[in-house]
């Protein structure tokens, strides 16, 4: 488990006092307002500043604006180091908010306890006092105040795992934050955004949202901003597997953040150094510094980042096998994730005990914890996660002597693999454009320190740009002469270098289609034959090591019937497309086709299939339904959407198959009641790239081949391929195409 170093509370807090400035213009707040943002750049301790500000409210007891602004400041002072008597003053503010009709008090004290909510973990009440907030900036339209509550809006979504609740409001953040101008927000909201791409994977835009926000914290000269920044790059070279360079930026931002005496940073940064520490097998310091981290954590009440640690030194201690020593720090760990409701936490912590449980020969245990882990990360999305708790969960049912469900989850684990394997790929790509941009962020500042040499030497430039004109205006005599004597020669050659060029262009063209062919062909093998094979290899392993019976066998036999069955389909989809591509087109040999008999013969095909599932198949298509097309093209095409079909049709589910005609065409109709798509999906739809593919019901994989198919075969009868979708209702592919002459 790695953690993103997002400074929320510390950021957050400093732009929450920020945004005083633009709610209250009266001089006699600003002592309030400047003296906390002191607290936040160092100068001033906590101690004395709540003791200023409560001076103050001693010698200020009318319940007005101002003691209103002194007791939001003072919960604000409080909010990293003492959450309980921030929650108080809040409370105390917005009590006397209420009563004198002050909303935008009122929305700051419920910004406070929304944020003092978060940093205890209680989701559920920060996300009321945010909402709650968010109604009040809004009455006063488009502001700085709305920009930030959405941000904080996804901060919470952020640390419950719901990411994609969490993007949106980012999203939000960021549009109204560029709309208005606000910059501070809008290089949070950046930030934030590209550690929940960083945690997805997707590290091309995580770069970008962290180089957009690294530009607005260098003119804001905002030193700690710029440190979480470096600490964020560690962790994505640390995802690459980069771990030298993660460590120098993250030794980097540690030293920054020692300097300005930001604890919050330095022990994000620890943390993060001590994890780096364990993807590089290096478990004895990864316990040495997460061990320190603890007590700072301690030191300043910060129960998450104390969680992270214990959770990971329990995994430290189980890789190097001092299995009782890693299931006491899961244990603590558990509770610690319990008690915050924090799921991530959680899942680890349930992996962790699961995983030394079936080490210490006590499977059946174990299980019920690695199944808890499995479906908060799968839920989640965390890809890797889900790899490795698949790969103990079949290893668990394995010593259990339970074949199918290891063979089940040893199924879901190579199909993660193989998703997982295309991303590492990705990965690679994408850390050369990482390189690229980071490299040239670093460049600009030596590009700034030559403009210094170039003003020096001007005027002796220009004084050579004379000379240089010259001797060029002289050259240029010679050769227009030389050119006038060659005009006739150029002449006649002019039309056997176009006729060259056009080869050349014609060869270029045709070698970049067929390395697009051979990258196709690549990733659909990489997908769709790795499953099957590791499972026939896994089956003939057990039967080798005699580890199951002939009655087991028998149980796995039908899997290993229509593993074959579907590799079969997929090599004869896989050799038609490769035939039709090297010959450079797909040819059509039309005729009078029966719509009806093709689908008949389909669905006996695949009943085995759709049966596995309990899934009905209808044909509804008429015996008078005849098209003009080429019937084998027509019976791929009906066979692989009625097979995608079957694949996102849940158990119990039914696929229907009609037709009906009009003066000129007909219209071929394949509908289940499956799980749907998206729209972004069905745009991604017909097309075949390594990471174009989704897992069915039954975690049934594939790259879209068998669409892709569809759609060129469609195209070569002079028809049109349509789909119509509603997610977790169904999807409908409609054929249009020719009818039959008489």
């Amino acid at each position: 488990m790695y953690v993103n170093t997002i400074l929320l509370r510390y950021t957050s807090s400093v732009t929450m006092i920020n945004k005083i400035i633009s709610f209250f213009t009266s001089r006699h707040l600003l002592y309030a307002i400047c003296l906390t943002l002191l607290i936040f750049s160092g100068k001033v301790t906590i101690a004395n500043t709540a003791d200023s500000l409560s001076s103050k409210l001693k010698t200020h007891t009318q319940n007005d604006t101002t003691r209103v602004t002194l007791l939001c400041s003072l919960s604000m002072a409080y909010i990293n180091n003492n959450v309980d008597s921030a929650i108080i003053f809040a409370n105390e503010g917005l009590s006397i908010s209420q009563k004198i009709a002050f909303e935008k008090g009122e929305a700051l004290c419920m910004q406070a306890l929304g944020l003092a909510y978060l940093n205890k973990n209680q989701y559920d009440k920060a996300l009321v006092y945010y909402n709650n907030a968010l109604k009040l900036v809004q009455k006063t339209g488009k502001s700085e105040a709305t920009s930030l509550t959405y941000c904080h809006i996804g901060d919470v979504y952020a640390r419950e795992a719901k990411h994609g609740e969490a993007m949106e409001y980012y999203k939000k953040s960021i549009s109204l934050s560029r709309e208005i101008k606000d910059e501070s927000v809008e290089a949070l909201a950046l930030m934030n955004m590209a550690s929940l791409y960083s945690d997805l994977g997707n590290l091309s835009e995580a770069l970008k949202s962290y180089l957009d926000a690294l530009k607005i914290f260098e003119k804001e000269q905002n030193a700690d901003a710029l440190s979480t920044c470096m600490s964020n790059i560690a962790t994505i070279y640390s995802s690459l597997g980069d771990h030298k360079r993660a460590l120098d930026y993250n030794n980097q931002s540690l030293a920054i953040f020692q300097k300005t005496g930001n604890k919050m940073g330095v022990l994000s940064t620890m943390v993060n150094s001590g994890l780096i520490y364990g993807e590089m097998n290096d478990y004895r310091s990864t316990i040495s510094l997460l061990n320190k981290a603890v007590k700072l954590a301690d030191s300043i009440g910060d129960k998450y980042f104390k969680d992270v640690c214990l959770a990971n030194i329990g995994e430290a201690y189980f890789n190097l096998n001092s299995f009782d020593t890693a299931y006491e720090k899961y244990i603590i760990a558990l509770h610690e994730a319990e008690s915050m409701n924090d799921k991530a936490s959680i899942a680890q912590s349930e992996n962790g005990i699961g995983s030394v449980l079936v080490k210490k020969g006590k499977p059946e245990q174990g299980i019920k914890h690695l199944l808890v882990s499995y479906d908060i990360m799968r839920d989640a999305g965390m890809k890797t996660s889900v790899q490795e708790i698949a790969q103990n969960l079949s290893e668990a049912y394995e010593k259990m002597h339970d074949f199918p469900s290891a063979l089940k989850y040893y199924k879901i684990y190579s199909a993660y693999t193989d998703s997982l394997y295309n991303e590492k790929n990705d990965k690679r790509i994408q850390q050369l454009q990482f390189d690229y941009e980071l490299g040239k962020k670093e460049n600009q500042i030596t590009l700034l320190q030559k403009d210094k040499v170039i003003e020096e030497n001007k005027n002796e430039k220009q004084t050579a740009i004379i000379w240089v004109s010259l001797i060029s205006l002289a050259i240029l005599i010679v050769a227009s002469i030389l050119l006038y004597r060659s005009r006739a020669y150029e002449k006649h050659n002019k039309e056997e270098i176009l006729k060259q060029k056009e080869e050349i262009q014609l060869q270029a063209t045709k070698l970049a289609e067929l390395n697009r062919f051979k990258d196709k062909t690549f990733s659909v093998l990489s997908h769709d034959l790795r499953g099957p094979i590791d499972s026939f290899y896994s089956i003939i392993t057990l039967l080798d090591q005699k580890a199951i019976t002939s009655e087991e066998y028998l149980i796995l036999k039908p899997e290993m019937t229509a593993q074959i069955a579907s590799l079969t389909i997929l090599l004869d989809n896989l050799l038609k497309w490769a035939s039709n591509h090297m010959k450079g087109q797909i040819a059509a040999k039309p005729a009078n086709t029966s719509i009806q008999n093709i689908a008949r013969q389909n669905i006996n095909l695949l009943k085995t299939a759709a049966s596995k599932k309990q899934i009905t198949i209808n044909n509804e298509i008429p015996e008078s339904i005849f098209a003009y097309c080429d019937a084998a093209q027509m019976d791929i095409m009906i066979r692989n959407l009625t097979m995608n079909a079957i694949k996102f049709t849940k158990h119990n589910g039914a696929i229907t198959l009609s037709a009906t005609s009009d003066q000129d065409n007909v219209y071929i109709s394949i509908a289940d009641n499956g799980v749907g798509m998206t729209k972004e999906q069905l745009n991604k739809l017909f097309l075949i790239a390594p990471d174009n593919h989704t897992y069915g019901t039954d975690g049934e994989t594939g790259t879209g081949l068998g669409l892709l198919l569809c759609y060129e075969f469609v195209k070569a009868n002079n028809g049109i391929i349509s789909v119509s979708s509603e997610k977790n209702v169904g999807s409908t592919f409609t054929i249009k195409i020719k009818k039959a002459t008489a």
